[in-house]
């Protein structure tokens, strides 16, 4: 056999020996580092486990019809950074699904048909993002996690949740991030944030909110951006966000906020949404008005509030209005 020929032998071993494998319909994607496999709205009802390469780093399975995933699917990926799962028709999780994943930090649930999840899910890897986005979710158990997470991002939009999981959150000292919008709840108590302490940016537009505790935000302290958009608040405590020393974006459109307690966005806040709000424009607006025009003033925006009542000045935007129109009694040397 000539040289020539044994080099032709020796490429058909490698390529039926020694090539990674890669799932049917799938693609796969080889690095130094990283092993990339994505399946991605294919004819797929069984977790492909026997096929993937056993160096996979990060995992995308997402529009097919697999309905359960267990910790023997995942035992062949001991090296998973990232899974994403979105999107499937996933209704179970077993318990010992993370059990062996290591260097596991993402996981993106987003989009099954999840209702419950059971006790210890996400104990085994050391998770710092993770998604359950639009599933049918009720509750969010407090043994879903460890004590001491190192979750920085959950998203829990798009489910049933009618009260704030606080147990849940008793475990997430390290969020920075926490998404709860689209779902139902009803009111914000007390101390139920307390346990957050490093979190910037909260998510709770879309919802059914008609009271917001006044002690709510006292622990929130590097809160920077807040979404209440799209709720039922008719008022706001005054001191609501006094604790609140970072806040640079408030959204509270589509609310039905009549008017502001003074001092209610006290400490002023950057920026603040206040849109499609029904405004009762008169002497009580005397603490918005006044705070339109610093906000015109230092950012060159308006807070985007319009009048509704009284029906002479309904459409018109607040920053709009002179102190004679509100009825205001402005001192000496104000600007009007």
């Amino acid at each position: 056999m000539n040289l020539r020929c044994l080099f032709r032998v020796a490429l058909v071993i490698c390529c039926c020996h020694g090539a990674p494998s890669c799932p049917n319909y799938c693609k796969c994607y080889f690095g130094q580092d990283s092993t990339e496999v994505i399946c991605h709205n294919i004819s797929m009802n069984v977790f492909p486990a026997h096929s993937l390469p056993n160096n996979t780093t990060l995992l995308t399975i997402q529009y097919t019809d697999i309905t359960t995933i267990t910790g023997e699917d995942l035992r062949s990926t001991p090296l998973l950074k990232e899974l994403h799962l979105s999107n499937n028709k996933l209704k179970n999780l077993s318990a010992d699904m993370l059990m062996g994943l290591p260097h596991l930090h993402t996981i993106d649930l987003t989009g099954n048909q999840l209702r419950e999840l059971p006790s210890r899910v996400f104990h085994h890897a050391p998770l710092n993002s993770q998604a359950l986005k639009n599933n049918f979710l009720l509750r969010a158990e407090a043994d879903w996690l460890p004590s001491n997470s190192n979750l920085t991002w959950i998203d829990l939009s798009g489910n049933h949740f009618q009260k704030v999981p606080a147990g849940l959150l008793q475990n997430l000292g390290r969020l920075v991030t926490l998404d709860l919008s689209m779902n139902k709840l009803e009111e914000l108590p007390a101390e139920v944030l307390d346990p957050l302490p490093l979190m910037e940016r909260l998510s709770l537009q879309n919802n059914k909110l008609h009271f917001i505790d006044p002690l709510a935000f006292n622990a929130t302290f590097s809160l920077s951006y807040l979404f209440l958009q799209n709720n039922r608040l008719e008022k706001l405590a005054p001191a609501l966000f006094r604790r609140v020393k970072e806040l640079r974006y408030l959204d509270l459109s589509g609310n039905q906020l009549t008017s502001l307690p003074t001092g209610a966005l006290d400490p002023s806040v950057m920026f603040v949404d206040l849109a499609l709000n029904p405004w009762h424009c008169d002497a009580k607006v005397d603490y918005l008005w006044r705070l339109e025009r610093r906000y015109v003033a230092l950012h060159q925006e308006e807070t985007k509030a319009v009048c509704s009542l009284p029906a002479a000045l309904k459409g018109r935007t607040l920053a709009s209005l002179s102190a004679e129109e509100l009825g205001l009694k402005m001192e000496q040397g104000s600007s009007r």
